[in-house]
């Protein structure tokens, strides 16, 4: 696939792998013991909530309902541990049992996630935001919007690049169909948060199925085929 794949593609896929080993060294680097319990469970509420998948009409890239476990990462854990996470929901995202995913795809998908944990971790902790009413809300809500940026915008860069399409007007169109789901999903970290660690993970799964039921009847209903052939998750 990556011989015929365009010399653009092929940078990009090297620059967005060049910037996850960032957040991956400060990781590394600021390593601390973990709650060996509390990142398991989050790591098994991301296989169950990649596993939510929408397909984005008239693309092959998905939507998951994996935000809010990545961004409970984000707040309640350290940034090795929330990469570990993020790195899970890519590769159980990615997966897909009716056809192959090649290798880049995968390795592609687990990069950008881990940038665009790694740079929501850097502004949540940040401390920008903890002075004004509501700190930790707007710092959430930065963010998980600085997420949505960073995992967006390669999504559609890559499909754009490797389908001689315009970049922009895919990322508007996944901006279209998955920004509500990152208000949803942001909505719910701040409110699993107030839960104890397994029933705020119970809760949190049966509303994600609940909106991925819905999503995916509608998208169903709208939905009009027009195939890539460089699939991505656009994981949400």
């Amino acid at each position: 696939m990556t011989n015929t794949m365009p010399i653009k593609a092929k940078v990009m896929i090297g620059m967005v792998a060049v910037a996850s080993l960032c957040p991956l060294f400060f990781g590394v680097t600021n390593w601390h013991m973990p709650a060996w319990p509390q990142l398991a469970l989050l790591m098994a509420a991301a296989v169950l909530s990649s596993r939510l998948k929408v397909k984005l009409p008239g693309m092959t890239s998905t939507m998951s309902g994996n935000l809010p476990v990545i961004l409970l990462g984000v707040t309640q854990l350290g940034l090795l541990s929330s990469l570990a996470v993020a790195v899970t929901a890519a590769v159980a995202q990615s997966y897909s049992s009716d056809k192959k995913v090649k290798p880049v795809q995968f390795f592609f998908n687990v990069c950008t996630l881990m940038n665009a944990c790694g740079l929501a971790y850097f502004i949540y902790h940040s401390g920008l935001f903890t002075a004004h009413v509501g700190g930790s809300a707007l710092s959430l809500t930065m963010a998980a919007a600085a997420y949505f940026m960073a995992n967006t915008a390669p999504v559609a860069s890559i499909i754009g690049l490797t389908e001689g399409n315009n970049p922009f007007a895919l990322w508007h169109k996944v901006f279209l169909w998955s920004f509500p789901n990152y208000v949803i999903g942001a909505g719910l970290t701040a409110i699993v948060s107030f839960f104890t660690t397994v029933s705020g993970i119970a809760v949190l799964l049966t509303v994600l199925f609940a909106v991925h039921k819905s999503y995916k009847m509608y998208v169903a209903r709208t939905e009009t085929p027009q195939p890539k052939t460089f699939a991505v998750a656009a994981g949400c």
